[in-house]
């Protein structure tokens, strides 16, 4: 992100409306940080911004520590804060490692603030839980691998399911079943792969007779039952 392409809000002034509203006038995208604020400071800030005319608005969980446990992160505001704000939500992190960002991204998360150092040997107050360029390499690469792996909702049968399938189970012939004799669990089995009926017929197909006699790993079908 650029400087000058957004503005942002860092958690310590949420609670001031007028800088928020003299910084929204400016029409360039929000990002506040909620850190510190009540679930009525960040609706303020978020109506303030809206009556000013800009909607672009990015809200960050942040837990106001340095560096912040990881039980008091509470990852799960990030996808309550866009629904009951109706607005972008992202995470300001000051936990330890990537661990917490890269959860963050698999809830939503549209956002990280993480913070930078070019060399831990500086020192300096946020030393400490800040990551130098291999660690934010790394983090940035482990967070793009989570946002593919979210992909889509997808249920579709594609090409490669179809194939998979035929490794599914279906129903066979467990034993020798003479002709007119009656299926039992003992002489049908659900078992690999998939070219007999399929398994949710078990039941109906239970207490029913042979029409023929069918051999011991037979795929069951319903030309085999009276």
């Amino acid at each position: 992100m650029r400087s000058n392409s957004r503005r942002t809000i860092a958690s310590f002034e949420i609670t001031d409306y007028e800088l928020i509203r003299y910084t929204a006038s400016k029409m360039k995208p929000m990002i506040i940080s909620t850190g510190i604020a009540t679930i009525e400071e960040i609706h303020d800030a978020v109506e303030i911004c809206r009556t000013e005319g800009n909607n672009e608005i990015i809200l960050l969980k942040c837990t106001s520590a340095y560096p912040a446990p990881l039980e008091d992160a509470n990852l799960k505001t990030i996808p309550n804060l866009a629904e009951t704000f109706g607005v972008i939500s992202g995470f300001s992190d000051h936990t330890l490692g990537s661990t917490a960002p890269i959860a963050a991204v698999a809830l939503g998360a549209k956002v990280i603030e993480k913070h930078f150092i070019l060399n831990k040997a500086i020192g300096g107050a946020d030393a400490e839980f800040s990551m130098d360029k291999q660690e934010f390499a790394a983090m940035i690469q482990a967070i793009r691998h989570v946002e593919k792996l979210l992909g889509r909702v997808d249920y579709k049968m594609t090409p490669q399911k179809q194939k998979s399938r035929q490794f599914s189970r279906s129903l066979y012939v467990a034993q020798d079943i003479k002709k007119g004799e009656v299926f039992t669990e003992e002489n049908i089995r659900s078992v690999r792969p998939r070219y007999g009926l399929h398994p949710k017929f078990l039941k109906d197909i239970l207490g029913k007779k042979a029409s023929k006699e069918i051999s011991f790993t037979t795929a069951l079908a319903w030309e085999h039952i009276v």
